[in-house]
């Protein structure tokens, strides 16, 4: 088998699409078919199912994509492995949470770019865990980072983590702050603001809630943070953010911590990859530079 073809056929996979595989690659339409083609020659089967303008890999085509992806990991190893040592040239395409991507990762891309300023990096900004998930299963990103709750993820590796703190937060002329305790009732109904709820902290917050036979039912719903941060700078409500988010405002007195007895929502900041991905050594030096950041 070609590789040439086999990397063509991972190329479709991951943009579901023979014209954007073919664009992606330099090649024509017809050029990708007959590569396609010709591998579904050797191997014996059909790869693909084209039903009106969309394909699907058929059942042979999905036994087949690890292999592949196998085959190509191996060979950029290989290659790696007799490649004479020096400046780290390459890519890297990396998925971030949108509030780690606000504040923690331009360190982590600045100090790479200092070290390794031949590596190309492409940064994406997404909170939907699940799809991000899925694009990293297809080869379309080689890293995410996300902020979740402490768990495991089935098929990926876990090449670095780091807990999170959240913290439940508020201006100067809250009220709430007459008192130095407070109960996760009293602050849900203190002109709460809320981020996305159906991803990241807030879907946890409200989770939890629901254990306790709890409703969330926040005065506004922001999906950025840093808005949420001006509005409450601004001397309105009250909001669960990552502490990383607001430690500067928290050191300034601009914004002031509620401390809630009751309720601790804990996160982690995943820095996920494909557990059948080879980590070349631009992968591994990413790995080894976040690892080493401090929140």
């Amino acid at each position: 088998m070609e590789i040439k073809n086999i990397s063509t056929f991972l190329k479709i996979v991951e943009f579901n699409n023979f014209t954007r595989a073919a664009e992606s690659l330099g090649y024509s339409q017809a050029a990708v078919t007959a590569q396609i083609k010709a591998l579904e020659s050797e191997l014996g089967v059909p790869l693909f199912d084209r039903v009106g303008k969309r394909i699907y890999l058929t059942h042979q085509g999905k036994a087949f994509l690890p292999y592949a992806k196998r085959i190509l990991n191996d060979e950029a190893e290989a290659l790696e492995s007799v490649r004479p040592g020096g400046t780290l040239k390459g890519e890297l395409t990396i998925c971030s949470a949108s509030s780690y991507a606000s504040k923690i990762l331009p360190g982590i891309l600045l100090e790479f770019r200092r070290l390794h300023p031949e590596v190309v990096i492409t940064v994406k900004v997404s909170d939907f865990v699940d799809d991000n998930i899925q694009k990293l299963r297809q080869g379309e990103i080689d890293f995410l980072t996300c902020l979740d709750e402490p768990k495991t993820y089935e098929g990926l590796r876990v090449a670095t983590n780091a807990p999170v703190s959240t913290v439940f937060v508020t201006h100067p002329g809250n009220p709430l702050l007459k008192k130095k305790k407070h109960s996760i009732s009293q602050v849900i109904e203190s002109e709460f603001i809320a981020s996305d709820r159906e991803i990241g902290y807030c879907a946890l917050l409200e989770r939890e809630l629901g254990r306790r036979g709890m409703e969330l039912k926040p005065a506004m719903e922001i999906g950025s943070v840093d808005a949420i941060i001006r509005v409450i700078r601004g001397g309105y409500g009250t909001a669960l953010l990552p502490e990383y988010m607001v430690k500067d405002h928290l050191e300034t007195r601009e914004l002031v911590s509620l401390d809630v007895t009751d309720l601790k929502i804990e996160l982690t900041a995943p820095l996920l990859c494909s557990r059948d991905r080879w980590l070349s050594p631009v992968m591994k030096e990413y790995i080894r530079i976040v690892d080493s950041t401090s929140f």
